[in-house]
């Protein structure tokens, strides 16, 4: 009986101890559409309701005010702004801040830290708009892959080169790195040929922005890690807004929670408005994105 005792008690031990040793945490990427969209109070709800850890805020301003901040202050969280648009908010203590200040450095426990990356990445011109033959911010109408491509990298890729060193310089420290973000570009994982072959995209394109964190920082895609079927999964995150009379809307999936490092995705959803095409959803949906959730594991 005393060694069956025994052997419940290190069983219980060993259990406590492999529970302990690993840690859920929850990354969200949420365009709160200038500073709060319809309502900062169901901003305020969506925020607090998400069960998310730390989030990455674009738009977060308005009337010269960080919505966002002054949220994360009324919650007892930290936060962290840059150029008064992108911020990051957390439930855990903000240590220290990236070489070129795009990232943060965040404490989870006693021995546990990730870096976590926030950007807004130019918003015209919008080449899915411009492929599809609608005005917008007076760019000219493309026909190509090529030219989308092209345009897409002239426009971001100072921003995107920046923040990819930025990146890797904290990787260094081997820490998980975490990047949010409003792209203003669809994913290279998505407009493929068999989705334009359905319709879901105009013609197939690589998208640049997304492809080079992949590449060169070795970034992963959590939506599509977790859904790698772009057809049965599109995801998209623009626009929850009703489309107007006679007005042409390109559906797509253009914010992101990006991983790298030691975590593990265990899941990957889409917060937005009450209907089929969110995950997670609320009545007076605020914001003209829906946003990305994603829960990882973590040692």
């Amino acid at each position: 009986m005393k060694n069956t005792t025994n052997l419940i008690l290190i069983l219980l031990l060993f259990g406590f101890s492999s529970c302990n040793h690993t840690k859920e945490i929850r990354i969200m990427s949420f365009n709160i559409w200038v500073g709060g969209g319809k309502s900062i109070e169901s901003t305020a709800k969506v925020l607090q309701e998400s069960g998310a850890d730390i989030i990455g805020i674009q738009e977060s301003s308005r009337d010269n005010r960080n919505v966002a901040v002054h949220i994360a202050d009324s919650l007892g969280w930290y936060s962290y702004s840059t150029q008064n648009s992108p911020t990051t908010i957390s439930k855990h203590a903000i240590t220290d801040t990236s070489s070129l200040g795009y990232g943060v450095k965040i404490q989870l426990d006693k021995e546990r830290f990730v870096w976590m990356f926030n950007i807004h990445l130019q918003y015209c011109p919008y080449e899915p708009y411009q492929l599809n033959g609608i005005e917008y911010c007076g760019a000219p109408v493309l026909s190509t892959a090529a030219e989308a491509v092209t345009s897409a990298w002239e426009t971001r890729k100072n921003e995107v080169l920046a923040v990819i060193q930025d990146i890797k310089e904290a990787q260094k420290e081997g820490y998980p790195v975490f990047l949010t973000g409003d792209f203003n570009e669809p994913s290279c994982l998505d407009w493929t040929p068999r989705a334009a072959e359905a319709g879901l995209c105009k013609i197939p394109v690589v998208w640049p922005a997304t492809r080079a964190f992949q590449d060169q920082a070795g970034m992963k895609d959590s939506y599509r890690t977790v859904f790698p079927d772009e057809m049965t999964k599109p995801g998209h995150t623009w626009t929850p807004l009703p489309e107007k009379e006679n007005y042409q809307e390109v559906l797509d999936r253009i914010d992101f929670v990006f991983y790298w490092g030691n975590v593990n995705p265990l899941k990957s959803q889409i917060a937005g408005e009450n209907s089929k095409l969110s995950d997670i959803r609320f009545d007076d949906y605020p914001s003209d994105h829906r946003a990305v959730i994603s829960t990882f594991t973590m040692n």
